[in-house]
């Protein structure tokens, strides 16, 4: 069996197990590419390998100050967490009360008690939970905006990052970014035209520039201007297009495989019971109906395993 690592061949794979071409699927290309992206939807949404986490980061901007709220990608389905905008999480110094207490109650780990030490850090986190708190936030991913609830300007001043724990999408199909593209080699940035990068990638993502190189975005400065990883660009590149590679990998995958044939035969059952009960030269007739309720079974029982087997746990909360 060959394994479909492209939109096209995934295409060809599920109308082979639904037996074309020895018998003819009466379904459209259109509504072909309708039912994988459903089935795909279904996947990033539901089960487990069909998003990733990770830890977005964004550097503010003047912008982002006067609207208040910060773009996602669309490649982001849902966010989970913001890092705190205090210092309590950032590395300390000789004069931070964590320091001084490993300095004089916890200099030796092997004569020395760390139950006190731990005690003394609970009780500090706990006050810094009480009088700092964590990031409140608001996000939607339709609008692909991330609402902070602080106080911009103050907590969040131009130039400082922010850190969002969230989840993205695994999307197989390779993307082509809008507009032109100009690299630098001196300064390892990419300018494009006509383009929003912060709408269309996230860091640490590689693109193929149409001359044929690859470079990693290590940051979006503006959603005009990206940081690459040193040395990608061999030479100067002026109005170059770009594409993102997706995971290919996703195609092959058991569940969406068996979901997305699923999805196509309940689409030809549909369409062949506009003509249930007609009678064909040869006496064959059509029964569109039975490959509805046959495909709806079969959904049913992929959907009820994923949920059963393929979906992450829910967060457990204690107050």
């Amino acid at each position: 069996m060959a394994k479909p690592i492209t939109r096209a061949q995934f295409k060809d794979y599920c109308l082979r197990r639904l037996g074309h071409p020895v018998i003819e699927i009466n379904v459209d290309d259109d509504q072909v590419e309708d039912r994988i992206d459903d089935a795909l939807q279904f996947f990033h949404d539901y089960h487990f390998d069909g998003c990733e986490k990770m830890f977005m980061k964004h550097k503010v901007t003047q912008a982002d100050i006067e609207r208040r709220w910060i773009y996602c990608p669309d490649a982001v389905i849902f966010v989970t967490g913001v890092m705190p905008f205090d210092q309590s999480s950032s590395s300390i110094n000789m004069f931070d009360l964590r320091y001084q207490l490993r300095l004089h109650d916890l200099y030796d780990f092997t004569s020395v008690s760390y139950v006190s030490y731990e005690i003394t850090m609970q009780h500090i986190q706990t006050l810094n939970m009480l009088f700092s708190g964590t990031p409140q936030f608001r996000f939607n991913r339709h609008l692909n905006k991330l609402f902070l609830d602080a106080a911009w300007g103050t907590d969040i001043m131009v130039g400082d990052y922010v850190i969002v724990e969230c989840y993205r999408a695994l999307n197989p199909d390779i993307v082509t970014l809008t507009g032109t593209l100009t690299g630098n080699t001196t300064s390892n940035t990419i300018t494009g035209t006509g383009t929003i990068f912060d709408q269309e990638l996230l860091e640490n993502d590689f693109i193929t520039l149409s001359t044929g190189e690859e470079v990693q975005v290590r940051h979006i400065n503006t959603p005009t201007e990206l940081v690459i990883a040193a040395n990608n660009l061999t030479a100067n590149a002026t109005s170059n297009t770009a594409t993102k590679a997706g995971v290919s990998d996703v195609w092959n995958d058991r569940f969406l495989k068996q979901y997305a044939t699923a999805k196509l035969k309940y689409q030809w059952g549909s369409n062949l019971s506009k003509f249930a009960g007609i009678q064909l030269p040869g006496g064959v007739t059509l029964d569109g109906p039975r490959i509805m309720d046959e495909a709806q079974r079969e959904i049913d029982k992929i959907e009820e395993e994923m949920s059963s087997f393929n979906i992450l746990p829910s967060d457990m909360y204690m107050g």
